[in-house]
């Protein structure tokens, strides 16, 4: 017998490791593994960890960051199979808990990596005698944007490097649905009843989105490339299959269509892996290049102030050598926004310091905002702080237009409906934010037994109960005894409550305009607290329509551009419905390419 297995539970399911031994020297010949869920951000991290562990041969081998559950237990597989072959046991430093390793869990390297320092001081050409590499464009972060970048580039016979934190691609995308609003495509036509949308519509549905708060050009540059984005990630293998709408934006229905695409495989959480894997290849196949486990920790900078230019970056390794890298033709930050930097978003961002304060942030732990700081350091603009991406992630309200909201009103702390329930879910939330921060107190869904026989019911009999003596909902039998375990007024829920039904019997809402879920509800009744789960931060470096990034004077910064959610003045103080940023990250990720190319 030459062939040892052992499983492990993984992130998905139990995970084999099979490692082939040669009898006469003891010696690992391969390893592999099974039972992989496809399409699955753990696939992604198995596949780099059996490259470095057969490449290595042995099983000896750190999990990837980003994938350190899958790859974790993989790796304690691999160890207790070679553990049968050998006779010897091999020290395993796996935290059986999470089935991360010691060295790979989110409170050791992931955050060791996410937290690397960026430089204090100015790095100049005329500083380093030597680059460690040269490349026509430099690619910070893996995630969509910067994907999308390299891909663009590297059809276009660019060389260019993509840096990347954790030991996977693909970022925070990786954790998204995938999907993509555009308008006017042929699948559009196909399957919706909106056979006359345009990217001009389009257009006006995120111009009223972002109250006045949005730049046109940006938005326009967006709205018009988005078919031809879809396009061209169909010739790459991505099977876009049907489309849907998001939630009621209240201000903006004259402009709205079903305009969020979903590809094969995608639509939930997770699924986005499925988008950044395809880019990956293509990137890959067509000559882009990409380190791991890397850090861009400041920009190198040429000339004198007034006529600046990036010219490179330096990069931190595990090992915490630094490198010094040459881009010809522009450097492209791509590192998210400040998603899980509290500092940094106390100090620009209101609702989104509060989210992650408070409450589980969804990115990932790289998502630090270092792009960001880089740009200011070189002189650079920010805009669009404020707001945030998130959304209730027990219910999911106001996620999907085939998913109505229950008969139910959202109440503030004084007991007073505020805000349609049905619209759009970072709409309902940055209402709930400012109720909540302005009577210091908490806001509720209320409903009654009746509203969750609907099919789009985040509850049913046995869920409701479960959740009722978990305390995550509270029942009473009238409104009165609800008021007080809540601590409302009750004259004011009572009031609410009924206004809400004589309307929605009537089948409309003069109050908020509300549109589906139009109907009373009875004792008893039920109070859920409003809760976000984040989805990360609204808001970056200025750019233009190139991309290019601004300074506080509204200047091109030389050879620096920004695109994705590292890019602040594309969306406004609310996200405006699924779909919105993964197509703005592909768009301007392609778009940074292009112009560092002179291609648009």
């Amino acid at each position: 017998m030459s062939q040892y297995s052992a499983e492990e539970q993984g992130f998905h399911n139990q995970i084999k490791a099979v490692v082939d031994v040669d009898e006469t020297t003891g010696k690992i010949k391969r390893i592999w593994a099974e039972n992989v869920m496809p399409n699955t951000i753990g696939a992604a991290g198995i596949t780099t960890w059996l490259a470095n562990a057969n490449r290595a041969k042995t099983v000896d081998v750190d999990a990837i960051s980003g994938a350190s559950i899958s790859t974790g237990a993989l790796r304690t597989a691999a160890i207790k199979a070679a553990n049968k072959a050998s006779g010897i046991e091999i020290a395993d430093d796996t935290d059986t808990a999470t089935g991360a390793s010691q060295s790979d869990t989110p409170n050791n390297q992931v955050q060791e990596l996410a937290n690397y320092p960026l430089l204090k001081e100015t790095i100049t050409a005329c500083d380093i005698a030597n680059y460690d590499g040269e490349y026509d464009l430099i690619v910070v972060g893996s995630g969509g944007a910067g994907l999308a970048a390299a891909a663009t580039a590297a059809e276009n016979n660019a060389a260019v490097m993509v840096i990347e934190k954790q030991g996977i691609a693909g970022g925070t995308t990786n954790y998204s649905g995938g999907v993509i609003q555009a308008a006017g495509t042929k699948l559009q036509k196909e399957t919706t009843d909106y056979q006359d949308d345009t990217p001009q519509k389009h257009e006006q549905e995120y111009l009223a989105a972002g109250e006045g708060r949005v730049y046109p050009e940006l938005i326009h540059d967006f709205t018009q490339n988005s078919p031809a984005n879809i396009a061209w990630l169909a010739q790459m293998g991505i099977k876009w299959t049907n489309v849907y709408g998001h939630t009621e934006i209240p201000y903006a229905k004259q402009y709205f269509a079903d305009r969020i695409h979903v590809y094969e495989g995608g639509g939930a959480s997770g699924n986005g892996i499925i988008l950044t894997q395809h880019l990956l290849k293509y990137a890959l196949a067509h000559g882009a290049n990409i380190t791991y486990n890397t850090a861009v920790v400041g920009l190198i900078v040429s000339g004198a102030d007034d006529m600046r230019k990036v010219v490179g970056v330096v990069t931190e390794n595990q090992n915490h050598t630094l490198k010094y890298l040459r881009a010809r033709r522009g450097v492209i930050l791509a590192t998210a926004s400040i998603d899980q930097n509290l500092a940094l978003a106390k100090d620009l961002s209101p609702q989104h310091y509060e989210d992650v304060k408070a409450h589980h942030c969804w990115s990932v732990p790289t998502d630090r905002g270092d792009g960001i700081i880089m740009g200011m350091a070189a002189g650079a603009a920010v805009t669009g702080f404020g707001g945030t991406i998130d959304f209730d992630a027990r219910t999911g309200n106001g996620t999907d237009d085939r998913v109505p909201t229950i008969p139910s009103i959202f109440v503030n702390g004084n007991g007073l409906r505020f805000v349609n329930e049905d619209a759009t879910y970072a709409y309902e939330f940055r209402a709930i934010f400012n109720q909540e921060k302005q009577l210091n107190k908490p806001t509720y869904q209320i409903f009654g037994q009746d509203s969750i026989t609907g099919k789009a019911s985040p509850w049913n009999e046995e869920t409701l109960l479960r959740d009722v003596k978990k305390g995550l909902v509270i029942k009473a039998a009238t409104l009165e005894e609800l008021a007080t375990k809540i601590n409302i007024p009750v004259e004011n829920l009572r009031a609410s409550v009924s206004t809400w039904n004589k309307n929605a019997t009537a089948g409309r809402d003069p109050e908020y305009g509300r549109t589906v879920g139009l109907a009373a509800f009875s004792a008893p009744y039920y109070a859920y607290r409003n809760t976000p789960g984040n989805l990360g931060a609204i808001g970056g470096l200025k750019i233009n329509q190139q991309c290019n990034v601004l300074d506080v004077y509204n200047q091109p910064i030389n050879g620096l551009y920004a695109a994705g959610l590292n890019a602040g003045g594309w969306i406004g103080s609310y996200y405006p419905g699924s779909g919105t940023a993964i197509g703005g990250i592909i768009h301007q990720g392609r778009r940074a390419a292009k112009s560092i190319l002179g291609l648009e």
